[in-house]
């Protein structure tokens, strides 16, 4: 016999067991992941390097994350302004761009701080080749990599860890995952331990700029693409690391490896970290409450 409310029950059940289940939150990106491959494979009749195919497939499944974020926050949690949830329109456009501009600011002092022992040691030469080639790869990866990756981490999957499990699992949980993502799997051992380490203290920062920016993300994104683009333009273009800098330095490895893998640098975005914490931790706590 038909019972109408057994079928709204389990239907409830099945939205209650969606919004809870972390197995969801685990599987989403992978999941998006795949059917960027897919859609990437089609190409193959181009004779498209690999090298675009990853590309393709990586942008696919980004516009597709980006495109199912309304869908994603308002079923999932019943949010509706996905966009101010991820922290991307909650503030004025003016504020947005202060934010960003403090955030590359705070990228570029950072670096100094990396190189200045670096100069003043004789680990670096300046070569002064900068193209325009150069120079517009690195504002591609300062926005590229720094909302992508902010979008995703501290926007998504941070919002998304603290509605299941509070803000500090949250907040703890998303800096692992970010770290274990970047790392290589063939990366010699103290690489791989200062990069982990690094990119979990930098993804621990970056959610405190944000806390600290009452939820707008533009601030994390500036200091994150900033970081990736300016080191771009300097490692490719302005100087040359020399193969004794010492690993606490440069980060263990070559030369060419991210410099906050280092002690040096992870020791400054600690110091980074308790500084923001400590001078605007009333207004992380007044946002987190």
């Amino acid at each position: 016999m038909y019972n109408p409310n057994k079928k709204s029950k389990k239907k409830i059940n099945s939205i209650v067991l969606f919004k809870n289940k972390i197995f969801v939150t685990i599987i989403f990106i992978p999941f998006l992941y795949l059917l960027g491959w897919i859609f990437s494979q089609s190409f193959l009749f181009l004779s498209v390097s690999k090298e675009a195919l990853s590309l393709i497939g990586t942008i696919f499944t980004f516009l597709l994350f980006i495109f199912l974020m309304p869908a994603w926050f308002n079923f999932r949690w019943e949010i509706r302004n996905s966009w101010s949830t991820l922290g991307l329109n909650n503030k004025t456009l003016m504020n947005n761009i202060l934010s960003f501009s403090q955030g590359i600011i705070f990228a570029l002092i950072l670096l100094i701080l990396i190189l200045i022992p670096l100069l003043t040691n004789n680990y670096i030469s300046f070569s002064g080749v900068l193209s325009s080639e150069i120079i517009l790869n690195g504002i591609l990866l300062t926005f590229g990599i720094g909302v992508a990756e902010e979008i995703i981490f501290r926007g998504w999957l941070l919002e998304d860890l603290k509605l299941q499990f509070g803000i500090k699992v949250a907040l703890i949980s998303q800096s692992i995952v970010f770290s274990l993502v970047h790392i290589g799997f063939k990366m010699p051992f103290w690489n791989t331990l200062g990069t982990l380490i690094g990119l979990f203290t930098l993804g621990i920062l970056c959610s405190i700029i944000r806390l600290k920016d009452e939820g707008s993300l533009w601030g994390a994104i500036g200091l994150h693409g900033g970081l990736v683009g300016i080191w771009f333009v300097l490692n490719n273009g302005l100087i040359n690391v020399s193969k004794e800098a010492p690993g606490w330095l440069v980060g263990y490895g070559t030369p060419n490896t991210n410099p906050l893998g280092g002690f040096y640098g992870i020791s400054l975005l600690l110091i980074s970290c308790v500084f923001y914490f400590l001078k605007f931790k009333n207004q992380i706590f007044k946002f987190i409450k």
